[in-house]
């Protein structure tokens, strides 16, 4: 079986997207023969880490598009831009098809519903698609924190309305043989498709050092400071602390919302008393966050799964998120806590309750974060890859129509 992957996003030096699209290559490399396209940026840092660091059975192809769609096509247009880059790249993944004989074309990155390619026209060879993520929406008791960026909001619902129509008209989505979702609101939202799981695994499990602050629970936040990471929402559990309990947050990141959030900082004694802003940090540097915390903060209003949640798990860090979107996949009782709610207020109430519970039950924290290391073995890249062997083989297995 020869593999061809899509993966706009793809380093062996960034996180996030670029992160999944290295690593699911590089791990089915170890299983299959691997051709990867990917965006023309990432060229120097890929061929530089080879030359370091050669592996067997990959050949990266690379894809540029006109600066004109680079500069036309930013942030909640971003789509445009990766739509324009799918077209240039199934010029390349025909040639590399017919040259290679390839059998399974997988998209892997990006993983938004907007920006689904039609590689499912190329003859003889089984298209997959995932796991695609973008159709989930901020709850109704989370909207308030939208302030200032509803614009945002409704042109991306516009834009999810239009692309889900366009790709049902034109027959896109029947010409993909198999869709992984990265959360149920996305399967719901596109209306077909296969299974559901999360995108994102881990490299090693790392064992957590024993925290050496037993006197207060130490609280970590790490993420770029956009409106939807809900650092406000946070700011808002965190008042809502009873005065008594002793613990500290700390936040990792910068962004376009971080004067605004320091500037609420500088108003709130309570705030100045319990929160750290530590900054941006190089990701070589996280171990050291992960082991000083105690628990990991999700408090995003909106997010496919968000990959720190699984980074988390491996270094033995038990989790609080919403129960909801990818986190929802991921977490049960035993391995961390789930907020949920209907109002604001109730939001609030349940995250609160959750960091008081971590609080004042330390024990509870030891041992979900055991079972976090348990669990997170279940999530390498190399599994992931051997379970889409498997759906790669059942779906040769049918045979072609196209």
């Amino acid at each position: 079986m020869k593999v061809l992957y899509i993966a706009y996003s793809c380093s062996p030096i960034a996180g996030s997207e670029d992160r999944v699209g290295w690593n699911v290559s590089v791990a089915m490399a170890k299983i299959h023969p691997v051709h990867v396209i990917t965006k023309i940026e990432h060229k120097k840092d890929i061929e530089y880490y080879l030359r370091r660091n050669p592996i067997n059975n990959i050949m990266f192809h690379y894809v540029d598009i006109p600066n004109l769609y680079k500069r036309l096509f930013k942030g909640f247009l971003y789509s445009g831009r990766l739509n324009v880059w799918h077209r240039q790249a199934f010029v390349i993944a025909e040639n590399i098809c017919n040259k290679f004989d390839i059998d399974i074309i997988h998209q892997i990155t990006p993983i938004e519903l907007r920006a689904i390619g039609d590689y499912g026209r190329i003859k003889n060879i089984k298209y997959v698609c995932g796991p695609l993520g973008g159709g989930e929406y901020v709850p109704n008791g989370l909207k308030c924190y939208k302030r200032g960026h509803y614009t945002v909001e409704i042109l991306r619902d516009i834009m999810n309305r239009w692309y889900r129509f366009w790709f049902n008209v034109t027959g896109r989505l029947k010409r993909c043989d198999y869709f992984i979702y990265a959360n149920e609101e996305t399967k719901y939202y596109l209306g077909c498709g296969n299974h559901v799981e999360t995108e994102i695994a881990v490299d090693s499990i790392c064992y957590k050092k024993e925290n050496t602050l037993k006197n207060k629970c130490v609280f970590l936040m790490a993420g770029r400071m956009i409106y939807r990471k809900g650092l406000d929402f946070l700011f808002d559990a965190i008042e809502e602390i009873p005065e008594d309990k002793r613990y500290e947050v700390r936040i990792i990141g910068d962004g376009p919302e971080m004067q605004k959030l320091k500037k609420r900082w500088d108003r709130s004694k309570k705030l100045q008393e319990h929160v750290i802003f530590v900054g941006r940090i190089p990701f070589t540097e996280m171990k050291k966050e992960y082991d000083k915390a105690d628990v990991f903060l999700m408090p995003s209003i909106r997010e496919t799964t968000g990959s720190v949640l699984l980074e988390a798990m491996s270094n033995g860090i038990p989790i609080i998120a919403i129960n909801r979107f990818g986190s929802g996949l991921l977490l049960n009782e035993n391995l961390g806590w789930t907020y949920d709610g209907n109002t604001k207020e109730e939001f609030i109430t349940s995250f609160v309750n959750s960091m008081v519970d971590c609080i004042e039950h330390p024990e509870k924290v030891r041992r979900k974060g055991k079972n976090m290391l348990l669990v997170a073995k279940e999530y390498t890249w190399d599994i992931k890859a051997r379970h889409y062997d498997e759906i790669y083989k059942k779906l040769l297995s049918r045979g072609f129509s196209k």
